[in-house]
């Protein structure tokens, strides 16, 4: 996904990225609503995992049918390359609705497009993105976004925005395009690379996840809203 627009500057998956953060708060709320009404009284670790599982699932399934359709005689290299740069924004809105749930259920609806773009960065940069943001603004605590992302000025998040672009930008070539590969590869083996592949991304963000929000505390019934 690294084709740029030449009217815009942006690459693919930036502008991917872009729709997938666009996602209406509300949305984000009533997916939550759903989540308590299959899980009465469950409390937000349990909500959290649940969210979880739901995501690892969903990003091996799209991961792995990507993998299967590429392997069909009538599918072509081209069309299956579509497809490939399909299931990474699919990845994408997947990875944002997982962040921005797991976010809310501890207490934060990040509804400002500039401190969703952060948050979500980190997490998808694993680990590797928390510690990117600590050391960007000289923190010794873990946890940064839980702490730090409601008060933090706009022309930090945007300085913070712009390294971790850059820090994405080099692992998608790297892991992302290993990935495609192997869902190009005929079809078993393909579907099984797409599968394990995707589960295997899906788990780099909930690590990255937990890594800036922190551990799941009480149930939060009224979120502090992140806008600005």
């Amino acid at each position: 996904m690294a084709a740029f627009d030449r009217f815009t500057g942006r690459s693919a998956l930036e502008r991917a990225l872009d729709k997938a953060l666009a996602i209406p708060a509300a949305r984000i709320e009533e997916r939550i609503a759903r989540m308590r009404r299959d899980r009465p009284g469950a409390d937000t670790a349990e909500l959290v995992e649940l969210a979880a599982s739901r995501f690892r699932t969903e990003a091996g399934l799209s991961s792995g049918a990507v993998g299967a359709s590429a392997a069909l005689p009538a599918v072509g290299a081209g069309t299956a390359t579509a497809l490939t740069i399909g299931q990474t924004a699919m990845f994408l809105a997947s990875a944002v609705t997982y962040v921005l749930t797991v976010a809310e259920l501890q207490g934060l609806r990040v509804v400002d497009t500039d401190k969703r773009r952060a948050l979500v960065m980190s997490a998808l940069l694993g680990r590797e993105g928390s510690e990117a943001v600590q050391g960007s603004l000289g923190l010794t605590t873990l946890f940064w976004a839980a702490q730090y992302l409601a008060q933090m000025p706009l022309p930090t998040v945007k300085a913070i925005n712009k390294q971790l672009t850059q820090r994405m930008a080099r692992r998608v070539a790297t892991k992302s395009g290993a990935l495609a590969l192997g869902r190009l590869i005929p079809f078993g083996i393909g579907a099984a690379i797409g599968w394990t592949g995707g589960r295997a991304l899906a788990g780099q963000v909930i690590e990255g996840t937990r890594s800036a929000l922190g551990p799941a505390a009480q149930l939060t019934e009224h979120a502090e809203v992140i806008d600005a």
